[in-house]
């Protein structure tokens, strides 16, 4: 089988490796469609937190597909069924776990960073990881529940209040579903801040009441950032209303320094959340939303290309003019 394989040294190149067999408990799927993404690019640039990846990589966390074989111990009746893969595979034994922070796991794997992805012919799937499809859902849906279950774990943690006034700083996938899934709180408002005129549609279409190019003088109860923008980070605590929270997804990149004033955060009693990617129980919602037919994200898939069309996908997602929403290859059926 082919496999899209990258050292960090702004390398991806397809690899022939040997077909995989199940073993027990565990089940061979087939990528349907797989999302590339900001995350993705700093892995091949080698950007990216050095525990958070094992080199060579086999890139692919976002993607939904099909099981072709079982493995001992898992029912046969699987087969043929769609899946998405939920990609940190928690120990279930430390205290994180036990606690329920299963995204904290200190044995920390995970699909498509220190494990291969899904960016090959081929995924090697642990029977707990996986989550069935309905039929009635679509590829293009399925594709983008990991990103969708980074934004709902930053909102368990703060909790949106109904009738809140939010605000998104950013424009590209995560913070169009933020706007998408904020709306399940039914806030009174929803802006978002991004750099790109051409993504208003997009984020109109999303949920956004309006889409800006720069902050207005208001205050907002929630602030979401998903931009890892140090300046509109910085910028951020002042546009809070006393007492409010700013959720905090998007990266900056490694090492990159952020100011923020303290006196502000204090005196503005302000609530600071970080949160990384997703908890169990935060995959396991989004799913059961996607399931119910209550949150349809098709309308973010933009760009298409062949698996073998990989390079011209990466160059898309550093250079593709804008309205731009998620980026996918199409690998099998």
């Amino acid at each position: 089988m082919k496999t899209l394989i990258t050292s960090g040294k702004n390398d991806l190149f397809l690899h022939e490796v040997a077909d995989l067999t199940p073993g027990a408990g565990q089940v061979v799927a087939v990528p349907i469609l797989v999302g590339v993404c900001g995350t993705d690019l700093e892995i091949i640039n080698g950007k990216i937190n050095p525990d958070y990846v094992r080199y060579p990589a086999t890139i692919g966390h976002e993607w939904v597909g099909r099981i072709t074989q079982v493995g001992d111990q898992v029912d046969s009746d699987l087969l043929g069924k769609r899946i998405v893969v939920e990609g940190i595979i928690p120990c279930m034994e430390c205290f994180e776990c036990v606690a329920g922070s299963t995204n904290r796991c200190i044995t920390y794997s995970e699909i498509g960073f220190t494990l291969p992805g899904a960016g090959a012919e081929q995924v090697l799937v642990p029977l707990s990881q996986l989550h069935v499809v309905n039929d009635e859902v679509s590829n293009e849906s399925a594709v983008l529940v990991e990103p969708t279950s980074v934004v709902t774990q930053g909102f368990l943690k703060v909790n949106p209040k109904q009738n809140s006034k939010v605000l998104i700083i950013g424009d590209g996938t995560i913070a169009l579903i933020a706007a998408r899934l904020i709306r399940t709180w039914n806030p009174s408002l929803v802006h978002m801040l991004g750099l790109k005129s051409e993504q208003g549609d997009l984020a109109r279409h999303a949920g956004a009441d309006e889409f800006l190019t720069e902050p207005v003088e208001m205050t907002y109860d929630l602030i979401v950032d998903a931009s890892g923008a140090p300046s509109r980070i910085s910028d951020a605590i002042n546009q809070l209303v006393r007492g409010g929270s700013l959720l905090l997804i998007g990266f900056t990149g490694f090492k990159v320094p952020t100011t923020m004033y303290v006196d502000d955060i204090v005196n503005g009693d302000v609530n600071i959340f970080g949160s990384f990617s997703y908890s169990r129980k935060a995959w396991k919602q989004t799913v059961e939303l996607l399931n119910s037919g209550k949150l349809d994200l098709s309308f973010l898939i933009t760009h298409r290309f062949a698996f073998t069309d990989f390079a011209t996908a990466v160059e898309a997602l550093r250079s593709a003019p804008a309205p731009r929403g998620k980026i996918v290859m199409e690998i099998g059926l």
